[in-house]
This record gives C-alpha cells, structure tokens and sequence, in this order.
C-alpha cells in the first residue's frame, strides 16, 4: 500500500525539471554574454550590464568613460524642439554667402573638396552640418584647423551654413555600390554589425537602412577623412559623439576594418570602385 500522497513523485521531478533549466539558462547565459566575448584577443572582461549590452549589439560604456561623460558633456547641442526650429528658419542664400567668404575654398563651391584631407558637406543633413560647427566653436570638438573660421560665427551664421550644405545636391545619393565591391566581412559590418563586440549596422544610422538626428551619410565621403575620424574616435581624441556612441563601437574596430570601412564608403560613387584611391593623411579636424 503506497504511504505517499498522490502526485508527490510527479512534483518531485517537476522541480528537478525546472532546477535543471534554471541551471542550462544561467549558465549558457554566463557563456554567452560573459565567456566568449572576453575570449576574442584584446577585450576586457566585461562587466553583467556591459556584456549583455555587447552581445545585443548595443553600445556599453565603462565606469570610467561613463564617469568622464557624467562630468563633462560630450556636446552643447541638444536636439530639443528649439533647436529644430531654430534649423528650420535657416537662410540658405546668407548662409551661400557665408560659405563662399570662408568654406569653398576647403570644401568647394558645391559642397565637394578637390583634396582628400578636407570633407565633403553637400547634402549632408543641417543638424550634421549645425552640431559640428557648435562643437567646433564650444571646443567640445578639437577645434586646431576650424577654430579661426568658426570664432567669428554667430548661432544665425551657423544656423544659414547649415541650411546651405543640406540645400546642396548630393552627388552620391544615388549612388549604388557595386556587387563584389568589398570583401564579406565589411559588407557584414555595413549591414548587420558585429553585435557580439557591440558593433551596431553602420547602414542603419548613417544610410541606406536609416538615418538618426545628426548622422551624415557617408556615401562617397572623402576616405582619408573618415580614416582619420574613425582613428580619433577610437582613441578618444575626437569625443563629442553624444553618449559615447561612435566612440564605443570605434574602439571594438581593428585598424584594417577602419581602413576597408573608410574605403568602402568613399568607393561608392560614380566611376570609382569601392575600396579604390589611395588613402592620405587627413586634416583631423576639419
């Protein structure tokens, strides 16, 4: 005669059950998030926050850059309602004015450089175009080369720039890159990203798949210039990237993915095959 109650062996097991999968999810998630990504050469060990952060493919930030980041601001520009009106009242013909007295001469008279060290601005967007100039005037961007162009500038001549250069056609828009004209693992990084190092899509902020508020489009970008850019954003030379975005996903970067990167955007436009022109050494801060 069976002295238990009914269903207690059935209870037993069933918490065994959930034991043991309580146990497999804690462990392959401790694999997963912390495990491997400390595994690939050159990465700390992660913090819980951090690692799960990297293998979502979302940016994390350290105590420390986080602690520099609380103290100072990486920027002055804040994307409130008033500053997108401010944007909107923007005068493109002052602001054509402007630039034929101080920017052409760098940066053509239709928005697109001669020389390889200086950026290409037409079409780029006005709060691209606006939130570098600030940055440049407040020094929250290292204002060596732009400083004596940008001291002068008042918020309405930033503003009338700004609206010029997005008024400008983009001679890369329409630009296709062609099939085969980068190797799979850059091609990768442009359209998916590398979530396990918190690499997010570059396609997804900076174009085709999306744009966010004061992301340029890259397409046909000079690649001595993007080289440079992506070079001080991974050491921290250039931080005004607005919580450290641009910086985190730079740092997980090798200096030959920096490169195909910068070659792969500046390829696509017409005549020039991705990855094709030599890189230059690039003003870095213009």
């Amino acid at each position: 005669m069976t002295t238990g109650r009914p269903g207690t062996s059935r209870d037993r097991r069933y918490a065994v059950w959930i034991g043991t999968t309580v146990a497999l999810f804690v462990a392959a998630a401790a694999v997963g998030f912390v495990w491997l990504p400390a595994t690939q050469a050159g990465r700390r060990v992660p913090d819980l926050w951090g690692a799960i952060c990297s293998a979502i493919g979302l940016p994390a930030r350290d105590a420390q850059a986080g602690a520099t980041a609380a103290g100072k601001p990486a920027s002055d520009v804040a994307w409130t309602a008033a500053t997108q009106q401010l944007l909107a009242r923007g005068n493109a013909a002052r602001g054509a004015a402007l630039a034929a007295a101080s920017c052409n001469n760098c940066h053509g008279p239709a928005g697109v450089s001669d020389d390889a060290i200086f950026p290409n601005l037409a079409g780029q967007s006005a709060a691209s175009i606006y939130k570098q100039l600030q940055d440049f005037k407040s020094g929250m961007r290292d204002p060596a080369v732009m400083g004596v162009y940008v001291a002068s500038l008042t918020h309405d001549d930033v503003r009338d720039l700004a609206a010029h250069y997005a008024l400008l056609p983009d001679p890369f828009a329409r630009t296709a890159d062609a099939p085969g004209s980068a190797d799979a693992a850059t091609r990768r990084l442009v359209e998916f990203g590398d979530p396990m190092r918190g690499i997010a899509a570059c396609a997804a902020c900076h174009g085709p798949l999306g744009f966010t508020t004061a992301a340029p489009p890259l397409k046909g970008q000079q690649r001595a210039y993007l080289e440079v850019q992506l070079q001080a954003l991974a050491s921290g030379r250039r931080h005004n990237d607005i919580s450290a975005q641009m910086r985190s996903i730079a740092r997980q970067l090798t200096p030959q993915e920096i490169s195909s990167l910068a070659a792969y955007y500046s390829g696509m436009r017409a005549g020039v095959p991705a990855g094709g022109g030599a890189a230059q050494t690039a003003a870095p801060n213009k």
